[in-house]
């Protein structure tokens, strides 16, 4: 496709200014699969793509046909054995003598493996720069990722619908990933998260065994996305099953108020930390500082979690094309912990939030 050549151009310009002959990417059981799908559209799990102005394949038998159907465009070479002999011999007969690879994905021990086995190359770490251009979206990518939310809020909706006292936390996210996978996504984006009660407080909590079962007066938290086309989406929604308490009625209009000032206030040029803080402070002034632990937000493309971060440590400016999630939380141990999180696209004069599923009612009725 020429949205893949056009990629790979673009690399070989860096690698021109400099004073480098290829750029090597190594998806070793998917070890960089993120940057392999980006550059070429490849699906599969094991390939070597070796990026100059004439761009080579190589992969093994298992996933030839597959490269033949997915990149009719690439020239492929077969490598049936070590592989390793099958790069040195095409680094050989192009006259490459230095070569980049991406020191994030690769480990100590390849890196050691390619000295000893391809002689006569200098291979030169460099750091991110796939990443770096994955970063800000185009608008092909942003449909893909519209359409992985739209997906996600539609199966909330369905999830939410089902809620019943006695339903345990592990036995809706494993109905909610059926339902996905049967309406159109090609996986979910990470493992889902449906956490009740108490076990809201967790940010990053896995419903595995997940055995607490829905309660009425419970917090329900629902951290869901798919993938679709090899792009991800990411939305968090909480609930209160049943008649709302005072405190969560308070604390949950802290974060509605901290999610909304941080999309209000979030725009191409603005640093990842003063996005952060655009929340940070609406929280901070209503007494919950030390219960907001994580940063607003991150990138959201290939990978559920990629470049730019939006948190009171990111070196990162956010640049038009990003897309990002808006993902304040307060958490109250041994209680509940609500979340709210929008999906959006960084525009020169502010945000289009890719999510609309509401936030202005969280009251689910028994």
């Amino acid at each position: 496709m020429e949205i893949f050549r056009k990629r790979q151009e673009k690399l070989c310009e860096r690698l021109a200014e400099e004073g480098l002959d290829a750029f090597l990417v190594l998806s070793l059981e998917s070890s960089d699969y993120a940057n392999l799908f980006y550059l070429t559209g490849f699906s599969g799990s094991f390939g070597v793509f070796l990026v100059d102005r004439e761009p080579l394949f190589l992969t093994d038998p298992r996933y030839s046909e597959r490269v033949r159907t997915e990149l009719p465009h690439l020239a492929l070479v077969e490598v049936r054995g070590k592989w390793l002999a099958g790069l040195a011999a095409e680094l050989g007969a192009r006259g490459h003598r230095k070569v980049a690879f991406n020191s994030r994905t690769t480990t100590v021990k390849l890196l050691e493996e390619l000295r000893e086995h391809v002689s006569g190359v200098e291979f030169v770490p460099v750091d991110g720069w796939v990443e770096e251009m994955r970063a800000a979206k185009d608008e092909w990518e942003i449909e893909k990722i519209r359409a992985a939310m739209r997906l996600t809020e539609e199966g909330l909706s369905w999830a939410l619908e089902r809620l019943t006292p006695g339903v345990t936390e592990r036995e809706m996210a494993l109905d909610l990933e059926m339902w996905y996978r049967k309406n159109g996504a090609e996986d979910v984006a990470f493992e889902l998260i449906v956490a009740f009660g108490e076990h809201s407080a967790m940010p990053h909590y896995r419903p595995n065994p997940g055995t607490r079962e829905l309660r009425k007066g419970d917090v329900a938290l629902f951290d869901v996305g798919v993938r679709i086309a090899g792009y991800c989406s990411d939305l968090t929604r909480t609930f209160f099953y049943g008649e709302p308490t005072a405190e969560f009625r308070r604390v949950y209009e802290l974060v509605r108020e901290a999610n909304e000032r941080a999309i209000q206030g979030t725009r191409a040029g603005v640093s990842g930390v003063d996005a952060d803080r655009l929340a940070r402070e609406a929280i901070d002034k209503g007494g919950y500082r030390e219960e907001f632990g994580h940063g607003l937000g991150h990138g959201v493309g290939i990978q559920v979690h990629e470049a730019p971060r939006l948190s009171y440590t990111s070196e990162d400016t956010l640049q038009t094309g990003m897309v990002v999630t808006i993902e304040p939380g307060i958490y109250l141990p041994g209680k509940f912990g609500i979340r709210i999180e929008d999906l959006a696209v960084v525009r020169p004069g502010g945000l289009e939030v890719l999510s609309s599923f509401p936030k202005d009612s969280p009251h689910l009725s028994p």
